[in-house]
């Protein structure tokens, strides 16, 4: 949908992330365990500003790990972020997954107006999405590590985005990530 939003809540490792003013926040973090050595879990980056905003500004999200052994990374209490294209370095974003880079891990969902996506109320209204990644880190079992999971609108407050967090999928077991 357009509009509405709330201007202003913004999160400095997602401002770093994307290099824009971040509006509509969300975040959610918590301490964890891990009992073995790896973490993982399975997401969907999905986001109505495909197409039309690839190579420009973006909605931006981040898994922040920070920890024992984690090595210092640019974002707050240390971290790094996990959320990225398989085998790369890069983060998952439009413009670094989209019909034309990275595109094996893109997934065109219509614009909500053309067939068969308007015919079925199975297709959710993102115009476009990523296939299920894995977010991935070497941990080490029973010391204590903090993520952050956090989605934010660049620069605007209109075209929604979502992560969407395979449920169960948050792991941690032997066998590094």
């Amino acid at each position: 949908t357009l509009g509405g939003g709330n201007y202003g809540a913004s999160d400095p490792d997602l401002v770093m992330l994307s290099g824009f003013n971040i509006n509509d926040k969300a975040v959610l973090e918590f301490d964890f365990i891990p009992t073995g050595d790896s973490l993982k879990f399975n997401f969907v980056f999905a986001s109505d500003e495909y197409l039309e905003f690839v190579n420009s500004f973006n909605d931006v999200f981040g898994f922040f790990l920070s920890g024992p052994d984690i090595p210092a990374g640019p974002y707050s209490n240390d971290a790094i972020n996990i959320a990225l294209v398989p085998g790369t370095s890069t983060p998952v974003a439009i413009n670094n997954v989209n019909s034309t880079v990275n595109s094996a891990y893109y997934i065109n969902n219509g614009t909500g107006s053309n067939a068969p996506y308007n015919s079925s109320s199975s297709y959710v209204q993102y115009d476009g999405f990523t296939v299920v990644m894995t977010a991935r880190h070497a941990v080490t079992c029973g010391l204590t590590y903090h993520i952050k999971i956090a989605i934010g609108d660049a620069l605007d407050t209109a075209l929604d985005s979502a992560v969407l967090l395979q449920a169960g999928s948050f792991t941690s077991k032997i066998g590094r990530a």
